[in-house]
């Protein structure tokens, strides 16, 4: 009785501990809302958090003088223009040509701010109020990663992110390096995982299996690797339309899973570099590099950096 009872305790714990390696939690942490409130509370290091939190303020403060349209301002708003509003927000209405200037320059101090993580919360305030004042002034100029962007600064508003790399660390010292809830990464990793997910379920219509969406796309130079082995009709259904799918469908898993993040964070990486020169789609393409690291484990910048503070 006995040897057969210690083999299968044996065998669960070791079931519990491959869980372990494959989630990053037990089950048990599911058994319960108490604990599944524990878990997502669970401390855990702000590095890589605090990475993301620089790139994307970086991201949007160089965003906010392209897409945004700060560069375009007086054309953007001139008097008179046709425009066209959100069905819920047309009273919003934009504000003379200065006072937009003065907006604009809010929200490109509130992207240095959440970039440089000088006080943080007030800047998120900042970036996002005037965001999505912007946003919903015109419809016309509604995308996707648009609509992204906003999400993931509104979400940054209610995190810690400023406790690694930010002169509110500096300024506090009891403040910098000290841990954050595991649901700041968890809120993170899931919304980037619903962008790849959606994006691969929008790709299940019929002219996209089909290979007809996108069939212009594989006489770009940069398919000229794959014209060598394919023709261009084979190029298209196969690597432009079923790789599309593929990436999609799968990349929040690749990315998820220790065994298959490498391979995750490389065609991914590949698929939006090859976006950035296959389509004007502003900043959305680098936005979504920086969020990759976000599924690494949290301390990875802490060994990046190791061998340079070792050396200095």
């Amino acid at each position: 009785m006995d040897k057969e009872t210690v083999p299968a305790a044996e065998r669960a714990v070791e079931t519990e501990s491959m869980m372990k390696r494959l989630f990053g939690f037990e089950k048990e942490d599911l058994s319960s809302w108490h604990r599944l409130v524990c878990l997502l509370n669970r401390p855990t290091d702000p590095a890589s958090l605090g990475i993301f939190r620089f790139l994307f303020g970086m991201i949007m403060a160089i965003d906010i003088t392209q897409e945004r349209g700060l560069s375009h301002l007086d054309y953007k708003y001139l008097d008179g223009a046709p425009v066209c509003r959100f069905p819920l927000f047309s009273f919003l209405q934009p504000l003379p040509l200065d006072y937009m200037y003065l907006v604009y320059v809010v929200m490109l101090f509130g992207a240095v701010g959440i970039m440089l993580g000088c006080f943080y919360r007030l800047s998120c305030l900042m970036f996002i109020s005037t965001y999505w004042y912007i946003f919903f002034l015109d419809k016309t100029a509604w995308n996707n990663h648009s609509y992204l962007y906003g999400l993931i600064g509104f979400q940054l508003t209610f995190m810690d992110a400023n406790r690694y790399w930010s002169i509110d660390g500096l300024r506090n010292p009891q403040k910098k390096n000290s841990q954050v809830p595991l649901w700041n990464y968890t809120l993170l990793r899931f919304q980037i995982f619903i962008v790849y997910f959606i994006a691969g379920i929008k790709k299940l219509d019929a002219d996209w299996v089909e290979g007809y969406s996108m069939s212009y796309l594989a006489h770009h130079w940069l398919f000229d690797p794959f014209r060598m082995i394919l023709p261009n009709e084979m190029v298209s259904l196969l690597v432009v339309h079923g790789g599309g799918l593929c990436l999609d469908l799968s990349a929040g898993y690749l990315l998820f899973f220790d065994a298959t993040r490498p391979f995750g964070i490389f065609f991914v990486s590949y698929f939006h570099c090859m976006n950035s020169q296959l389509f004007s789609i502003g900043m959305f393409a680098y936005t979504m590099l920086a969020t990759s690291p976000l599924f690494c484990y949290p301390d990875w910048p802490r060994h990046f950096f190791a061998p340079y503070r070792t050396s200095s």
